[in-house]
């Protein structure tokens, strides 16, 4: 694909696709001749040089990650309510998270208004089969997204059992976390043998999610997604409300010592456990408690619900038993070699 020749009085903005347009107007060259990814990167490089001194803000060149606003309802719920237009009234009092310290001297704060507009995506729910049985099927749901009357900023509305970046809905993550933190599964077990379904998660993926879950509700930073709840304010919240929950943190948990190689992992994982403890703790109807506990976080007046991290950075040297390492000086080969280690040896070089 190429470009015929122009004028130099005429801008190359008009040859540029809508999302260079912006930054292309006050560029006057004489001619492009070459593919279109080819202009593309002369703009993007553009506006990462700031050529031409405009001074654009980071904002214009960086899209932002959707902010989710979650509402105390379930999928299977919220489909309904959907179709039958009455997902408005459960909005309630929601306010925009961007304009909302703003907005704190107004009497009441503006609440966020239902749109018409709605997006597709991609999940991977529980679906009952011909025998009754929960099987992992892929879904493509409709999201809802709601306006801000102030700074005109859209959101997506989600229900509590879908959590925001993740594929899997939370019934399902809750199973395959349930099943491993009975201690005598392994991941491949639990993701290959006892889930039902062609879309059922690998078990680096259940590793995952135990990992993020346990560094999330330790409330380690390293385990937080953008836009949720921090654990330390929900445990608050729960020892408020539920005295119950205060001696819940000085009952010990077993974890099988199998399922563990360092003192973080272990950590984690005892933290995982907890958290189902405090999610069958919660009296309720609804038989999947992550989903029922995320109801109960968003009808306290948040905006946000619980969400983790689909893993966290741990270095290979954490699975390391610090006791069976030797010191680098201890490290010494049994006999001297033959050739020093430039590159490759020669064939008679290795025995």
């Amino acid at each position: 694909m190429s470009f015929r020749e122009i004028s130099k009085t005429q801008s190359d903005a008009q040859h540029f696709s809508l999302n260079h347009r912006f930054i292309c107007s006050p560029v006057k060259k004489g001619y492009y001749t070459g593919s279109y990814t080819q202009i593309c990167r002369r703009a993007t490089e553009f506006v990462d040089k700031d050529e031409g001194g405009i001074g654009l803000p980071p904002s214009a060149t960086k899209m932002e990650a959707p902010i989710p606003i979650t509402i105390a309802v379930t999928y299977a719920t919220y489909v309904c309510l959907h179709s039958q237009g009455l997902l408005a009234g459960y909005l309630g009092e929601t306010i925009c998270p961007k304009c909302s310290v703003d907005c704190a001297c107004q009497q009441p704060p503006p609440a966020l208004e239902l749109t018409n507009s709605s997006v597709d995506r991609s999940l991977f729910i529980f679906e009952k089969d011909d025998e009754g049985i929960d099987t992992v099927v892929k879904d493509m749901a409709r999201i809802v997204l709601v306006r801000c009357p102030i700074c005109k900023g859209r959101f997506r509305l989600l229900p509590a059992d879908i959590l925001p970046y993740k594929l899997y809905s939370l019934p399902v993550i809750e199973r395959s976390v349930s099943l491993y933190n009975r201690g005598d599964l392994s991941l491949r077990h639990v993701a290959w043998g006892l889930l039902d379904g062609e879309r059922t998660p690998q078990y680096t993926t259940l590793h995952a999610w135990t990992q993020g879950l346990g560094a999330w509700w330790l409330g380690r930073p390293i385990g937080e997604a953008a836009f949720c709840i921090p654990a330390t304010r929900i445990q608050a919240e729960l020892e408020i409300r539920h005295p119950q929950m205060c001696s819940l943190h000085c009952q010990p948990v077993w974890i099988n010592p199998d399922r563990y190689r360092s003192q973080g992992r272990r950590e984690r994982l005892e933290a995982c456990k907890q958290f189902e403890i405090v999610g069958t703790l919660i009296a309720s109807e609804n038989p999947w408690n992550f989903a029922e506990l995320n109801c109960l976080i968003v009808s306290w007046g948040n905006s946000f619900g619980l969400g983790f991290k689909t893993g966290i950075n741990c270095t290979a040297a954490e699975h390391i038993d610090p006791r069976n390492v030797l010191a680098w000086g201890q490290i010494l080969p049994k006999e001297p070699l033959l050739c020093p280690i430039h590159g490759r040896s020669p064939p008679s070089g290795s025995k």
